[in-house]
């Protein structure tokens, strides 16, 4: 895990950062989540659901229902999806963390979904 003081000073600076610039917090991504096929960090244990609830980043709400085709909403929310298996394990580690199988079930589409919620909004 990463220590509370080191998420605490990430707080700060990226909050600082989003002040001064216009970037849409939903931008604030992981090197896993732009380049999964070369990068796998930060990792399952960074927590991004915290960040997200001091408006850094993005987590979504479990959508009642996923859509079709949950790699074609990896590709909109801004996944690389050349290598899907590696695309489904940055989605995990970032979204959840706590089963990285790079296997689509019900819970992952629900989510995916749930993303595709927050980006069309």
């Amino acid at each position: 895990p990463f220590p509370e003081l080191q998420m605490m000073a990430l707080e700060t600076l990226a909050l600082d950062i989003l002040a001064r610039h216009p970037i849409p917090s939903r931008n604030v991504v992981g090197h896993s989540d732009i380049a999964p096929t070369r990068k796998n960090d930060p990792g399952e244990l960074f927590d991004w659901r915290s960040l997200a609830v001091k408006g850094i980043g993005m987590w979504p709400e479990r959508a009642a229902t996923g859509p079709r085709n949950v790699m074609d909403a990896l590709e909109t929310v801004g996944y690389e999806t050349l290598d899907y298996s590696r695309a489904l394990a940055a989605f995990q580690r970032h979204f959840r963390p706590k089963i990285i199988d790079n296997k689509i079930d019900e819970e992952l589409t629900c989510l995916a979904a749930g993303l595709l919620k927050i980006i069309n909004s």
